[in-house]
């Protein structure tokens, strides 16, 4: 998207040195209320040259602000982030309300270092990169976070001189690393790379603030000012109408496994069937080539579809090192504090493991859609923010593959009256699940409009009629069987491109 560039900030006719106080004070005292009551929480990434002074204006406001409610994050990706998708280590690490971050480049860092270089395939990534940062943003800012984007801006002069000061005294030249000598003899280069990135993802609900850095005591009390107003902003609940991305469904024939009318299996041919489908598992996963991939498999279902017995029958297949089963509930505290997706991000596998989902973060659109746990506006957009989640999956080599066990309502009782009477599965009945009986249609109306508007090609759903167990089991076992073979072929669909394969 193309916006206008955003004019500097203006200096102050005042004495710095009173601004400073009295900035300071608010600042404290805002950053007081905004732990109190917590109505958000506030992303400041901090971009610029080299000798802007990005690490000074850092410094000053850890000194104005209490430290012990801001995280700095700065480092390079570490090992683990790097078998993650790209955006994985950002959302680890987004503020709780009532919290603040403070990110140096942020989750700009990958689009800079990309047109940095001169690998024309970094350049092609290019487009998609940025409609990434703009769909991030867009559901971090109707998640209740505030996001502030400045940009210190020096000249070729000043800059020089600086980086001179610095490699003068052997108390500082520490400070001046290889690559800020390389972006420094670069500098028209990356200036226009930086300017590029403003203009690209500057937005209404999302500017960027573009500050001149030539005046070491300006440029802070301009990120100063414009911190404490977006934090006063947050204060007053004032609502931020985040940019819209609309994306296109994508809706191949779905397919439903396991004609309800099937005959039943014997005991012989069912273990048969099973083992033979755990062993081609086992084998698949055991591969060099899943080192450079992921799965994700996410069940949903209605209370004893047999979600469970399904996922038991794929782990009796993997071993234990290699595989997460993530039981997912009704979200705690900490999980209410922050964006709805960041404790899903949390779980997602590196390569070479799995994560299997017994519920998964399509509760959002429906047991909170079907019991009013959410406004209508958080669920319908909810659609999609997780059709972006499971495409950034994709392209990062994941295999995501969903599953809904249709069990039909008359059964569903059968197996809930059965569970209440046995001393060792009674446990797996509460008041929860006869409550949600009374919803049945709902549910069932929820999950068709799921499905309907997330079934796409990179992470698609399969109904599985769950009424027989045995026969939904093996179905289950022959569609992960089936995704991961595509995925080890290299057949993972992206907007109708296969996916690159995993560095």
């Amino acid at each position: 998207m193309t916006q206008p560039e955003p004019q500097s900030m203006s200096e102050s006719a005042a004495p710095a040195a009173v601004i400073e106080a009295e900035l300071r004070e608010a600042l404290l005292d805002v950053q007081r209320q905004l732990h109190q009551e917590k109505p958000c929480s506030v992303a400041l990434i901090i971009v610029g040259m080299p000798a802007a002074g990005r690490s000074e204006v850092v410094n000053k406001l850890l000194e104005w602000l209490d430290p012990k409610h801001v995280m700095v994050h700065a480092r390079e990706p570490d090992c683990l982030a790097q078998l993650h998708p790209p955006l994985w280590r950002y959302w680890n690490t987004l503020p709780a309300r009532g919290e603040m971050a403070i990110y140096f480049l942020g989750w700009y860092d990958d689009y800079l270092r990309s047109q940095l270089l001169t690998a024309k395939q970094a350049r092609v990534r290019a487009p998609r990169m940025v409609e990434r940062i703009g769909q991030l943003e867009t559901m971090l800012l109707a998640d209740g976070v505030r996001i502030l984007k400045l940009y210190l801006q020096v000249d070729r002069k000043q800059q020089r001189r600086r980086l001179a000061d610095l490699l003068a005294s052997k108390a500082t030249r520490w400070r001046v690393t290889d690559e800020d000598r390389w972006l420094a003899r670069h500098y028209n280069r990356v200036r226009r790379v930086m300017k590029e990135c403003v203009r690209l993802t500057h937005s209404e609900s999302s500017p960027w603030h573009v500050i001149d850095a030539a005046d070491s005591q300006q440029r802070v009390v301009a990120a100063g000012a414009l911190l404490l107003e977006q934090m006063q902003a947050g204060l007053q609940r004032r609502s931020v109408t985040a940019q819209r991305y609309d994306w296109p469904t994508e809706s191949p024939s779905l397919p439903v496994k396991s004609a309800p009318d099937l005959p039943p299996l014997s005991d012989e041919a069912y273990h048969k069937e099973l083992e033979r489908l755990q062993g081609r598992l086992a084998l698949l996963v055991r591969k060099r080539r899943f080192a450079k991939r992921a799965a994700v498999f996410a069940f949903e279902g209605m209370d004893a579809s047999g979600k469970g017995g399904a996922i038991r029958r794929i782990t009796a297949a993997l071993d234990a090192r290699q595989y997460d089963v993530v039981p997912v509930s009704a979200p705690t505290p900490e999980e209410l504090a922050h964006p709805y997706l960041w404790r899903f991000w949390r779980r997602i596998p590196p390569r070479g493991h799995i994560a299997i989902f017994d519920r998964s973060w399509y509760g959002r659109v429906l047991v909170e859609r079907v019991r009013d746990l959410t406004p209508e506006a958080d669920w319908q957009r909810a659609y999609a923010e997780i059709r972006e989640f499971e495409l950034q999956l994709a392209e990062a080599g994941t295999v995501v593959q969903k599953f809904w066990l249709a069990v039909g309502k008359d059964e569903q009782l059968t197996r809930l009256q059965q569970r209440a009477n046995d001393p060792l599965k009674g446990y797996k009945v509460d008041p929860e699940d006869w409550a949600n009986r009374r919803f049945y249609d709902a549910y069932q109306l929820a999950a068709a409009d799921m499905i309907e508007r997330t079934h796409t090609p990179c992470a698609p759903w399969i109904v599985v009629e769950a009424d027989d167990k045995r026969h939904a089991r093996l179905e289950v076992l022959r569609a992960v069987v089936a995704a991961i073979e595509r995925g080890l072929e290299g057949k993972i669909v992206v907007a109708g491109e296969q996916a690159t394969e995993p560095g």
